[in-house]
């Protein structure tokens, strides 16, 4: 896959893990092509991660949009803007409760992808 410079935001994701790209696939498509969703071991992606060692690059899921990089629960509310629009991550972003219980559900779905074996580097 070319890396795309084009695209509003980069979604990183891991290809070889099969809810990662479940995941990354789902949001691409509700996010009517303002994200591409891109393997954190593409070629492209040394661009955006730089500075990131392996192992904290397979950690957690990345979005680089208009130059910015978020890891970990914080790329939710960005990700939310593009899948469904401004309205529902303003939302998020203004009802604590809320925003603390996605960020849980994120860091489980991580915690899950890091113990299943699939959160680690792959040899390239």
């Amino acid at each position: 896959m070319p890396f795309v410079e084009e695209r509003a935001a980069r979604l990183y994701y891991d290809r070889g893990c099969g809810s990662c790209t479940f995941f990354a696939r789902a949001a691409v498509g509700a996010s009517h092509r303002h994200l591409v969703a891109v393997p954190l071991d593409a070629p492209g992606a040394d661009h955006d991660l730089a500075g990131l060692s392996a192992e904290d690059r397979f950690a957690s899921a990345h979005l680089v949009a208009e130059g910015v990089r978020r890891t970990g629960p914080e790329i939710l509310v960005p990700l939310l803007s593009f899948a469904v629009g401004d309205r529902a991550s303003r939302v998020l972003a203004r009802a604590p409760p809320l925003d603390r219980s996605v960020r849980w559900l994120y860091r489980r779905f991580w915690n899950h992808h890091r113990t299943r074996g699939c959160g680690t580097p792959r040899p390239g």
